[in-house]
């Protein structure tokens, strides 16, 4: 394979960062080594054999057949150390792969469920309780739950292994990276097409958190490392620290059973380092009673629908502000999350808000701060398309780049805003701070049930516990 230099332009511009790998946050990643891509008489085999091209693949399945037993001396090590190996697979759902993704509808390649294609290689089959993903499609971060997993696991560090290094496990490299995570390209327990592309995808994928190293070098790193605990890692023994102890007051547990059998709320250590403070909507839609929303119902000759709800977005206005003032003060970083598209005339944003009539860029005069709530130049301000935080705003992958454990969230919400925020934050795994008294929601017995929210990650603090508390951590 020639190339112009022998190091990638990533490599030129940093060397690799050091790799800090545990029994905890390491895990083995077996991408495609199954019937379909890896056996001479399945699935793309089988194919090359029926149109008389299986010559073109003989290089490939030579490799196949070298990359196996080095897979084998990994997975083998990673058991013994009780590391986690995770298997990848090209694979529907559904039996009659009614499921199967665009890209591979278009090239042909479906694999039922169930099917010898779909089987892993006898000699790589996945041990007791190792986690299996199946995807139909080249990539798998985009089209599965294994970004949500391995987060949950507390994974950082991926070991890839599989096929093909251009394609599937390349895929699945290059999104790893743009996650956040450490990476490893085995270099030589990948396998390729050929072994010029397999050579070229090495050495494009090389970077500071993409290290290529062989078979032994790996062994080597992982065989150092003491070894893991599984039973300790397990669900069942990290709950028991959370387990619930019996209350002395069962008062809330008339309108709410949960309130009996779940413990308190966790505890958190807010610092600039981990917490940031997030505004929702402190914009003209939803703050001015003389624009925006007010207009558009006044229109439709229901103003009055309304007045409570700008009622309590006054009272939320000045706690909003204190928060922001005291945030800027200590040095956290502030996250203005305001409802507008991205495109001037607001086409971009979501089916429902659009059926609202509301369809507007970031430069309408819907989309301006109020001014006590302006952001101030280095803040962020992310534009949402729909209701909740998440949805189109890049807000998650901002949150873990930072990174950001905690959010402190208060706002206005006239159509769920702060209601599927809170539950999105915490279905996210951040710890969550809501202040009902820097929020205003649309039906005052949801104002009122925002008091009521506390459990697991999520804490309820009023405007002055808050800024208490960032004071004396300053």
């Amino acid at each position: 394979m020639k190339v112009e230099s022998d190091r990638s332009v990533n490599q030129v511009l940093s060397p690799a960062l050091p790799l800090h790998l545990t029994p905890e946050n390491t895990a083995l990643i077996v991408v495609d080594m199954q019937y379909f891509d890896a056996h001479r008489d399945y699935g793309e085999g089988r194919t090359a054999k029926d149109l008389g091209v299986e010559k073109h693949f003989e290089e490939f399945f030579a490799e196949i057949d070298a990359i196996v037993p080095r897979i084998q001396r990994l997975l083998a090590l990673f058991r013994r150390k009780q590391m986690e190996a995770i298997h990848i697979r090209v694979s529907e759902v559904t039996r009659d792969s009614r499921d199967v993704g665009r890209k591979q509808l278009v090239r042909g390649f479906i694999v039922p469920a169930g099917s010898r294609e779909a089987a892993f290689l006898d000699e790589l089959l996945p041990a007791y309780d190792e986690i299996i993903i199946n995807k139909s499609s080249s990539g798998v971060f985009p089209v599965t739950n294994l970004d949500r997993l391995l987060r949950n696991m507390g994974i950082t560090h991926l070991i890839f292994t599989g096929t093909s290094t251009n394609g599937c496990v390349e895929s699945a490299v290059r999104d790893a990276v743009d996650l956040g995570y450490d990476v490893v390209m085995v270099s030589d327990a990948n396998a390729a097409g050929t072994i010029d592309t397999h050579e070229l995808a090495l050495h494009t994928l090389a970077s500071p958190v993409t290290r290529i190293l062989t078979t032994d070098e790996v062994m080597a790193l992982v065989e150092a490392l003491p070894n893991g605990d599984r039973e300790a890692r397990s669900g069942l023994e990290r709950v028991k620290p959370y387990l619930p102890k019996p209350l002395d007051d069962l008062s809330g547990a008339d309108q709410d059973p949960y309130e009996a059998i779940m413990p308190p709320a966790l505890k958190k250590d807010l610092r600039p380092q981990n917490t940031a403070l997030v505004l929702v909507d402190a914009q003209t839609l939803t703050c001015d009673p003389a624009g925006g929303l007010a207009s558009a119902v006044a229109a439709r000759g229901q103003g009055e629908a309304l007045a409570g709800y700008f009622d309590r977005v006054q009272q939320a206005l000045p706690g909003m502000a204190r928060l922001l003032e005291t945030c800027r003060a200590q040095g956290y970083p502030v996250i203005h999350v305001r409802t507008a598209g991205k495109l001037p005339d607001g086409r971009d944003m979501s089916r429902k808000l659009r059926a609202q009539g509301l369809a507007f860029g970031p430069d309408s005069p819907q989309a301006q701060f109020v001014p006590q709530l302006a952001p101030r130049e280095g803040e962020v301000v992310l534009n949402k398309p729909a209701t909740g935080i998440f949805t189109g705003t890049g807000l998650d992958e901002l949150l873990r780049n930072l990174p950001i454990e905690n959010l402190i969230l208060a706002g206005v919400s006239y159509d769920g805003a702060l209601e599927g925020s809170i539950r999105s934050t915490s279905d996210r795994g951040y710890g969550l701070v809501l202040v009902p008294d820097a929020c205003a929601t649309y039906h005052p017995t949801l104002q009122e049930k925002l008091w009521t929210v506390q459990a697991g990650v999520i804490e309820v603090k009023s405007v002055e516990q808050v800024v208490a508390q960032i004071q004396s951590n300053s």
